[in-house]
């Protein structure tokens, strides 16, 4: 039982991590966007493109125009995790640099006030009638599978203190290809399988929205809308088998589709 735990789980969890993560880029590339649909106002240049892309990643304007106190939230949640993860980074790097060290009160801090933004959001799920409407199953998952590691991480801080120095072993072991079994806190066993359930569960959930806002069309297009866009499935000469049983045939029919459209 604990090889499977501490070897075999977390090198799976990794590998469902990066498949499913490569799955939905290989979905979402091979998605044809036919017509510009961007979102407006929309920038003209691509570095305009660039710089709402960077945006949306790391300060979400939109988020602050409709909502700001979910705004507000969704931002210090965003800052406070990725105090938390550099912190961590303790456990996987020997010697651990200057950098690492120098934020690691910070880090602690940070990992105390996550919590509050977490229930936040799932209070709001619960009690406003329209959030609660269009929430599913997988929205109170992710919020109490992070609340789950939180708790655990805070109280394997305070009160039930693990010796880092096997978890440490155990990490830079797994990190290595060396896995090694340590001896561990119970706490921390909980700790480390959330983490493990959230890595797996993460390329299939709406915690992929960074990634999504990244292959959204509506985003990453230009407002162009001097140029005209055809679609070629307006027409259906597309659509008919013989033109689809092979590239050259289908390309053929899409030309004349567009050569339709300019008439």
């Amino acid at each position: 039982m604990e090889a499977f735990v501490f070897v075999y789980l977390p090198y799976l969890c990794i590998a469902i991590f990066l498949l499913g993560i490569g799955m939905k880029a290989f979905v979402w590339l091979r998605t044809p966007v036919p017509l510009r649909i961007v979102t407006t106002p929309a920038p003209k240049s691509r570095l305009g493109v660039i710089w709402r892309s960077v945006g949306d990643l790391l300060w979400f304007p939109n988020l602050y125009k409709s909502d700001k106190l979910l705004w507000g939230a969704g931002l210090f949640f965003h800052l406070a995790l990725w105090v938390v993860l550099l912190r961590h980074f303790r456990y996987f790097l020997y010697p651990v640099p200057t950098w690492v060290a120098g934020i690691q009160t910070l880090g602690l801090y940070a990992g105390y006030m996550i919590p509050l933004p977490v229930v936040f959001l799932l209070a709001r799920r619960l009690l406003l009638d329209r959030i609660l409407y269009i929430s599913i199953l997988g929205d109170y998952f992710a919020l109490l599978l992070l609340l789950a590691i939180t708790i655990t991480g805070i109280l394997l801080q305070v009160f039930f203190r693990a010796y880092v120095i096997d978890v440490k072993d155990m990490i830079l072991g797994l990190t290595h290809f060396h896995p090694r079994i340590s001896s561990v806190h119970w706490l921390f066993i909980v700790h480390f399988l959330s983490v493990l359930t959230l890595l797996a569960y993460f390329p299939f959930s709406k915690l992929l929205h960074a990634g999504g806002l990244l292959f959204s069309p509506t985003r990453y297009e230009r407002a162009n809308f001097e140029k005209r866009s055809v679609n070629p499935w307006d027409y259906p000469v597309v659509y008919q088998p013989e033109n689809l049983s092979t590239p050259e045939k289908y390309a053929q029919a899409l030309e004349g589709a567009n050569e339709g459209g300019e008439e």
